[in-house]
């Protein structure tokens, strides 16, 4: 695998893709069904098995909408400042087809409330295919796959709220995503990377954690399918 590649998977969705993954279950969800939030994202680290790692250093920023339901809706992301280090050299990285002058990342997509299996809350996200091209690159690598984050604040026996703010924390370990199955599954959601025209993935982790705000109060509802 060119060492000199790399991409970011994004927690985020094709517009196509509305429908919860097999296995997996929302049993949470807001009122109003249709809340509208926008947020900030600390600095974010997405790593490839044996491929240099990404970093965005932000400012970074989400938006995103509920679309009725109140468990699945879309959302768009931006991360700016985006780079790796390749040889001891800054390289910029980029969803644009100039990595030597953009270093800006932009994707969109469709998000899934779930329990996670410890029993807290989350967010499950199937990232479309995200090809990202850094300076230097021979050939992109894209990601595909699933990503779970956790809602770590707020939490608290059903109904929560009404409240405005929230945090939602994607981690790893070692590269490995934390969270991995939903209550009630043993079906493993993973990243995994491959560079193109290989066929060969290899596993990949997205480390971040999200401030977000609604644009009006919420609550949370625990009597949701």
């Amino acid at each position: 695998m060119n060492k000199k590649t790399i991409l970011i998977a994004l927690a985020a969705i094709s517009a196509a893709m509305f429908a919860l993954p097999a296995a997996a279950s929302a049993n949470w969800g807001v009122t109003p069904g249709n809340a509208v939030f926008h947020g900030t994202t600390t600095t974010r680290i997405l790593t490839v098995e044996s491929e240099p790692t990404v970093t965005c250093l932000g400012p970074n920023h989400l938006t995103g909408t509920y679309d009725g339901s109140g468990t699945t809706g879309t959302l768009s992301l931006t991360y700016t400042e985006c780079h790796t280090f390749i040889l001891g050299i800054t390289r910029r990285c980029t969803t644009g087809p100039e990595p030597k002058t953009e270093n800006t990342i932009t994707t969109s997509g469709t998000f899934h409330n779930v329990t996670i299996t410890s029993g807290k809350r989350g967010v499950l996200v199937t990232p479309a295919e995200t090809t990202i091209r850094c300076q230097s690159a021979l050939h992109p690598i894209k990601v595909t796959g699933n990503v779970i984050g956790e809602l770590t604040s707020p939490t608290g026996a059903c109904p929560v709220g009404p409240f405005t703010n929230g945090t939602l924390v994607f981690g790893t370990a070692g590269g490995i995503q934390l969270d991995k199955t939903v209550d009630g599954s043993a079906t493993e959601y993973n990243l995994s990377g491959e560079t193109e025209g290989t066929g060969i993935k290899k596993q990949a982790g997205d480390s971040a954690s999200a401030e977000f705000a609604f644009t009006e109060p919420v609550t949370i509802d625990c009597n949701t399918p």
